[in-house]
């Protein structure tokens, strides 16, 4: 009985004090009260009144006017004040009150961090036709980062006059020379760093990167790299994008072997690649004109298969030119022999490929993974398409390597404070939903789920999904296509010629003096 009344006298005592203020000295049978001195917070420049809101009372003699108070709070100054209030009753018992008045420095203005994209709805997860993945996820990450750092995030696409290639990297140059830049971050291509980093238009983020690009694979810090500093970078990792595509519902009916089989069993070189199109070349015998078993431009085979010749084009490592030295010339006899053969299509195209391609009379075809679902490239195709790596060389004994170039990248723009420059770098890498090699390998295997229906296409491209190589051909500033110097149009040419070797060396010349400039500047 005695511990149930000294609780109901505590509750009592608890409810008095709520009831009067934010705390202090109220004997119970007082007859004053005193109300509204609770704790707040202001911003410094704020005004505060200590008898805002404040009032005291006497339960016999009714409102109390004389209220005194004890303390001071500077406004101007960031801190945590105590104010007491005194007030005397009808019955002489003095009654206090504390409150405390805690004054907030004022929160600056958020800090806008422009990032600038080609297709700004492929990034941005408040955008209204967002195209990306895991929208929620993103979007709830935002305001986390944009509340933590106190940012405003802003996306923005590239302006007419910057629509691609040359155009956008001047674009660039051209906002930064007249320190008006385009914006903060800048999504941009492998290809365009020499230039934008020898203009001065982008900054290194090597000062950075042990605080907050710690997550920044190495295959991105790999291609990022320019006279031994990262200039470049993005978020997840560098996956192979070529290989050889067939028409598997042809490849199935003509009776031949399933090309991934082979190579799945070890057995996809060059020796093979020859006897299987040839194969296939007399399946078709009987079917009627126009079919073919290999298609596309004789360029887009070469890129691929003098690497695994154990050769490259622009070699990066070393520095040097070596699209005419033997590995690249062997491969180069090789499709010319193929050629002289019939089996490749007369009329190749790149890309999307040419009409008897499309209509499913061409058995193979070269191309990158995102064609598959692409209604610009091979969504809309009629056939089941299946997946096979390039084949090695007959005396290759390398890993499988697989050239990469003109990545998508972003880099940090010139023209800020070291400051900004840290903080847009932080916020960046702060907004990426970061995966491990394992999640990566696992959402790039769901990815290929959804391009094939065949098991064993999946289990090709994964064996060789990662095995990449930064490739320069396209970042020393000659066009592959141009007429008089690109390696892609005149080794098209040459290779239906049967004369590479005299063309690539009479090519040469050009692109050492272009790669000369590029390791230079």
């Amino acid at each position: 009985m005695k511990k149930s009344i000294i609780s109901a006298l505590i509750l009592v005592f608890s409810l008095t004090l709520v009831a009067c203020g934010g705390g202090g000295e109220t004997p119970s049978d007082a007859t004053a009260t005193i109300t509204g001195a609770n704790d707040i917070t202001i911003t410094v420049g704020d005004t505060f009144e200590p008898l805002s809101g404040v009032t005291a009372t006497d339960s016999v003699d009714g409102p109390i006017t004389e209220i005194e108070v004890v303390g001071n709070v500077n406004t101007n100054e960031p801190a945590v004040y105590t104010v007491t209030y005194k007030v005397t009753g009808s019955d002489g018992k003095e009654v206090t009150v504390s409150r405390k008045v805690t004054v907030q420095a004022a929160t600056a203005a958020p800090t806008t961090i422009t990032i600038m994209h080609g297709a700004p709805y492929e990034v941005d997860p408040f955008h209204e036709s967002f195209s990306g993945t895991k929208q929620k996820d993103r979007q709830d990450l935002q305001r986390a980062v944009e509340a933590e750092y106190n940012v405003k995030v802003v996306y923005k696409a590239y302006p007419a006059n910057a629509p691609w290639g040359p155009d956008r990297v001047q674009a660039i140059i051209q906002s930064s020379v007249s320190n008006s830049h385009l914006a903060d971050i800048y999504w941009t291509t492998s290809d365009w760093t020499q230039s934008l980093a020898s203009q001065e238009a982008i900054v290194p983020v090597d000062d950075y990167m042990a605080t907050h690009g710690a997550n920044i694979h190495q295959s991105y810090r790999n291609v990022g790299m320019y006279k031994e500093q990262l200039w470049a970078f993005n978020e997840g990792n560098l996956t192979v994008d070529v290989g050889l595509y067939y028409n598997m519902d042809l490849v199935s009916s003509l009776g031949v072997a399933n090309p991934t089989d082979l190579y799945l069993a070890g057995e996809w070189n060059w020796t093979k690649f020859q006897t299987w199109s040839t194969q296939v070349q007399a399946a078709m015998s009987g079917l009627g004109d126009d079919m073919y078993p290999l298609g596309g431009m004789f360029s887009s085979y070469a890129e691929s298969m003098v690497p695994l010749n154990g050769g490259s084009l622009i070699n990066a490592t070393t520095g040097r030119v070596s699209f005419a030295q033997n590995p690249a010339l062997q491969t180069y006899d090789f499709l010319t022999q193929l050629n002289t053969a019939g089996l490749f299509e007369p009329s190749a195209q790149y890309d999307s490929g040419s009409p008897l391609w499309q209509s499913g009379k061409v058995a193979m075809h070269p191309g990158s993974l995102w064609f598959v679902n692409s209604d610009a490239r091979w969504g809309g195709l009629p056939f089941d398409l299946g997946f096979v790596p390039f084949p090695k060389a007959d005396t290759y004994t390398g890993d499988y390597v697989s050239p990469v170039s003109g990545v998508a990248v972003y880099n940090v723009a010139s023209g800020m404070s070291a400051e900004k420059e840290e903080l847009v770098f932080e916020v960046w890498n702060a907004l990426q939903l970061w995966r491990t090699d394992a999640q990566l390998e696992l959402d790039f295997e769901i990815s290929l789920l959804q391009k094939f229906d065949d098991e064993a296409s999946v289990e090709a491209y994964l064996e060789i999904y990662d095995k990449t190589y930064l490739e320069l051909m396209g970042a020393i500033g000659i066009s592959p296509y141009d007429v008089e110097n690109g390696w892609r149009r005149n080794i098209n040419i040459a290779i239906r010629e049967g004369n590479s070797r005299t063309v690539v060396d009479s090519l040469v010349p050009a692109y050492e003096t272009k790669l000369e400039e590029y390791l230079a500047n």
